[in-house]
């Protein structure tokens, strides 16, 4: 479980979202985050996956403090897809999910048949299989999305964290990967937070949401937030209607 402890994370002395007590998230759940544009979504994702932007407060990962948890024992425990591509644009597909699976390889990095087949699973199911010989220079925004969702997968951690895993694909491929993933994460006991401005698909699949508005982070099931309106504070305009978690416009 990822629980954070009476958490502030932020900027200096700038705090840009809180929460009193703890708020825990469990394997098995698809969990959205939501918030306007800088309203802290990225800054979240970051103080849980490396600590930065903690002014106050504790992240824990199984009731370890994860200040104490080496960075060998993390990359089992923890991966992410964040919005930085920091990584060779000369690698070819399945080189960088190959190097994904190095936390569970020998010291010489060597993949047994059952890393192989792993990967070329993951590959198959995120499209990517017939293509996987190609660099990463060569892939569209889209594509190479997917490289990078697959690549978290590959590693295999029992926590996710994705910063708008779908920012670059099309709508209908947007719906699919969440999809896909929400698939995964209940088939295989993981627990995914995602980020994500698509609020119909997002709030239509996950399990439970994280919200961020007026520096506050709720977290509540979906039902009791859409139940609890607070996307007309979060997203007021007169153009905008949310109906059951829906988005619609007055038009």
């Amino acid at each position: 479980m990822i629980e954070l402890h009476n958490i502030e994370i932020g900027y200096g002395h700038c705090v840009i979202a809180q929460y009193d007590g703890v708020l825990a998230c469990a394997k098995g759940k698809f969990i959205t985050l939501i918030g306007a544009n800088g309203s802290g979504k990225s800054t979240l994702l970051r103080a849980i996956s490396s600590n930065q932007h903690i002014i106050k407060g504790k992240v824990h990962i199984n009731n370890v403090n994860s200040h104490n948890i080496n960075s060998l024992e993390k990359s089992k425990l923890l991966s992410v897809v964040l919005t930085t591509r920091e990584f060779s644009q000369f690698l070819t597909i399945e080189e960088i999910l190959y190097l994904s699976r190095a936390p569970y390889t020998n010291f010489i990095g060597k993949l047994t048949p059952a890393d192989l087949d792993f990967v070329d699973g993951i590959m198959e199911d995120f499209g990517i299989i017939e293509m996987r010989k190609r660099r990463l220079s060569t892939l569209s925004d889209g594509q190479l999305q997917r490289v990078l969702i697959a690549r978290a997968l590959v590693q295999d951690t029992p926590y996710i964290l994705m910063d708008e895993p779908t920012s670059h694909l099309d709508v209908h491929h947007k719906a699919e990967i969440l999809l896909k993933l929400r698939d995964y994460c209940h088939q295989h006991n993981k627990c995914i937070i995602f980020s994500s401005h698509e609020l119909s698909i997002a709030l239509s699949l996950a399990d439970e949401v994280i919200a961020i508005h007026d520096l506050k982070l709720t977290f509540q099931s979906k039902e009791d937030f859409i139940a609890s309106s607070i996307l007309e504070k979060m997203f007021p305009s007169p153009l905008l209607d949310f109906k059951n978690g829906k988005l619609g416009l007055n038009i």
